[in-house]
Parts: structure tokens; sequence; C-alpha cells
């Protein structure tokens, strides 16, 4: 069976309790964090995984992507046959 990959840019949100605001204010300004993970193992803040809010998700354009593909369709056997840009790997 065929599949279609669709890159999207998404914001993720994490409530960090007050006292902890400035320590984070912190780590951002002095690590270099990607992603909201990585700062929650920074900080030692966990909290439970919800489902992602679909309206803050957008797709991703691939001038934003380096002109790296954002669509890529695979045929049954894992290949490439249609990508709207560079493949990640050219």
């Amino acid at each position: 069976m065929a599949h279609l990959n669709f890159k999207v840019t998404r914001w993720e949100k994490l409530h960090i309790p007050d006292e902890m605001v400035n320590d984070v204010i912190e780590k951002l300004k002095s690590s270099d964090v990607d992603e909201v993970y990585e700062l929650m193992e920074l900080s030692g803040i966990y909290h439970e995984t919800t489902t992602p809010d679909e309206a803050a998700e957008e797709p991703m354009l691939i001038e934003e992507n380096e002109n790296c593909s954002t669509q890529e369709l695979y045929n049954s056997e894992g290949n490439i046959i249609y990508k709207n840009g560079i493949a990640d790997d050219e």
C-alpha cells in the first residue's frame, strides 16, 4: 500500500508553573532548545501528552524547508514516486 507524508509546522504548548518561569527563560536564553521535550528535560517539567490543537498546525512550505520536499508519496516498496521539492538526501 502506498502512503503520502505531509510536513507541517505546529505550535506546541507547555504549561509552566509561575514559580519556574524565570528558570525557563534562562534556559531558553542559554541553551539551543529546539523542542518542547528538550526544555522539559532541562527544567524537569513534565506534562501529559495531549492531542495537538489542529488549528495550530499549518502546512510547511518548501521554502521554509530549504527547498526540501514537504510532500512525498511512497509506493508500497517504500520508494518515493512523487515529491514537491528536492529530497532531504539530495
